[in-house]
């Protein structure tokens, strides 16, 4: 009896014990079932949600920016898109990585083929791009040779066909897509239009569902630029730019080109520059356009702003005279003339011929501050001339209550204000168009997808009447026929212009440098023919090494490109 009830309660210990497991596992599947059930429904209804739906952005197409080709009225496209591959490897994939690896090189730069084994090798999901922007060609050849593991992913790329051409107007655009500095940096918003959005169903195979929800915004591609430049003569600008830079042994250089009349910018270069394909090579300086972003103090071309001011106010003629003793002197300042020569009785005319600081500080002192602070605003010196490129800048130019004497004096030859070369441009195209200032513009008109809108010109106001802006011009002409600067003519043409020779300051010290030759800025402005502008022209080399004074180096570069200009567009000879 007792044995027999010993079995039984033995027995029911291990069923009781089972079912005691059953009940545990039981209850843990439960829970399981309840936590994924209840709790974490959202969660797992949204991953098969994903499964079965597709959800994407659809990009749109950045708009194109063309030029036009005058001998067809064709468009030239010089920032447009292409499809492009990226190399990629995905190195649990590859089988043999020795053998990939080897295959690959010939398509790679700056790649250590032992580093490149050892990642193909690894058991990762992803390693960055081998290389970008492979052509449709590279990538056909990679594709044949059937390598493991290798994946060509096309992308659409920004593609600029004349690379380093008009680089800093043009700018260029980032990996993500945004457009950086000049036009596409101006204009990203337009250009880059606006993504779509795709939602669709989809089967098992991963297949849209013909018939399933779907729910799609169609993306609004980007609208197209048709810009000023003329593309021939920005090429021939740029070479010759880049020739006077080495020649000269500047640190840098630039030119501008400009319709006095439309305010079209035909030209506007810089040099050293950049590929815009490839900008990631290039110092970051090189994309700052120094035409608009950057002032200088421009020297004596600044002369003929204030001799026209005096002009206009019916202070001096060209007749006017005064002594030229070689230096004036303006509180406890001495001011000299660059050739530190005395030249006796002068007339207005043979202040800008002979380029005579002590002349220039006579003229702005008989217009006084008021009205020479009056007709710097009307030069447009105190804005931005509010041309379409990224990144425009305003003058430095010191508020009338804190000039000196000796700054009214050093302003009137350039020294002690700082402009932009486009600034500079606007201000003498308005002398060249017979005394009226036209806002600088580089689009010449938007294609919308209803039809193109032009730009029309904007003429801010006569800045000069018709006749002080004949005085000057004339006097202006005899600087290249009679004065220092005959390299910058053209025979058969009247041209009109002024040399400049500016001092820089030295930005260790503050204070401008002591020596002459290597530290400052050479620069010509000019238009012409006179009797009928068809340009206004700036040209600039700072610190060349190897010359003295712009007479000799900004001058003979405009001469090059006032020649080049005046055959191309067929501009009939001056009547001499």
């Amino acid at each position: 009896m007792d044995r027999v009830t010993s079995i039984q309660i033995e027995q029911r210990v291990r069923i009781g014990l089972i079912g005691a497991v059953f009940l545990v596992l039981f209850m843990m599947v439960s829970e399981k079932l309840i936590e994924h059930q209840i709790f974490e429904y959202p969660h797992w209804s949204a991953a098969a949600r994903e499964q079965h739906t597709i959800s994407k952005t659809v990009p749109a197409r950045r708009g194109k920016i063309f030029t036009d080709e005058k001998d067809d009225n064709s468009l030239y496209p010089l920032a447009t898109n292409v499809k492009l591959f990226d190399l990629m490897i995905v190195p649990n994939q590859v089988r043999q990585p020795e053998l990939v690896v080897s295959k690959l090189m010939p398509y790679l730069e700056n790649v250590e083929e032992s580093v490149l084994i050892e990642q193909a090798s690894s058991d990762k999901l992803y390693i960055p791009p081998l290389k970008r922007k492979l052509t449709e060609e590279e990538a056909a050849e990679i594709d044949e040779l059937n390598l493991s593991g290798v994946y060509l992913v096309p992308e659409e790329y920004r593609y600029f066909p004349e690379e380093t051409l008009a680089a800093q107007v043009l700018g260029f655009v980032n990996r993500d897509g945004v457009g950086q500095y000049g036009l596409e940096g101006y204009f990203n918003e337009e250009l880059g239009g606006k993504s779509g959005f795709l939602e669709a169903e989809l089967d098992t195979f991963g297949q849209q569902i013909a018939l399933g929800k779907r729910s799609t915004v169609d993306p609004k591609d980007g609208l197209d630029l048709v810009i000023t430049i003329d593309r021939p003569l920005q090429y021939y600008v740029e070479k010759e730019l880049k020739a006077a830079v080495e020649q000269y042994e500047a640190e840098r250089g630039s030119v501008i080109i400009m319709d006095p009349k439309t305010g079209k910018v035909v030209a506007m270069a810089a040099y050293p520059t950049f590929d815009p394909n490839n900008y990631n090579r290039e110092p970051i300086e090189f994309f700052t356009n120094m035409n608009i972003s950057q002032v200088y103090e421009p020297g004596s071309v600044f002369k003929v702003v204030t001799m026209a001011s005096a002009l206009d106010a019916g202070l001096v003629s060209p007749g006017t005279t005064y002594m030229d003793v070689g230096e004036v002197e303006v509180n406890d300042r001495v001011i000299r003339n660059s050739d530190l020569s005395a030249h006796g009785l002068q007339t207005m005319s043979q202040v800008l011929e002979k380029s005579l600081n002590t002349g220039i500080v006579f003229v702005v002192q008989k217009l006084g501050k008021n009205l020479f602070n009056k007709y710097l605003s009307k030069f447009g010196f105190f804005q931005p001339t509010g041309i379409e490129l990224d990144g425009e800048v305003a003058s430095n130019v010191k508020g009338i209550r804190d000039w000196s004497d000796v700054d009214l004096a050093t302003m009137a030859y350039g020294q002690g204000i700082a402009v932009t070369p486009i600034q500079l441009v606007a201000a003498v195209g308005a002398i060249a168009n017979n005394g009226r200032r036209v806002q600088p513009h580089i689009v010449d008109r938007i294609l919308y997808p209803s039809g193109a809108v032009s730009i029309d010109p904007v003429i801010a106001e006569e800045v000069i009447s018709p006749q002080a802006a004949q005085l000057i011009s004339a006097m202006m002409v005899n600087v290249i026929e009679k004065g220092h600067a005959k390299a910058a003519g053209v025979p058969g043409y009247h041209l009109a212009g002024k040399t400049g020779t500016a001092q820089m300051v030295n930005p260790r010290t503050g204070l401008y440098y002591d020596e002459d030759w290597g530290t400052t800025i050479h620069n010509f402005i000019g238009f012409g023919p006179v009797e009928d502008p068809q340009f206004v022209m700036l040209t600039r080399l700072d610190k060349p090494k190897n010359v003295l004074y712009a007479a000799a180096s900004a001058a003979p570069l405009f001469g090059k490109i006032a020649k080049f200009m005046l055959d191309y567009w067929r501009v009939p000879p001056s009547v001499l």
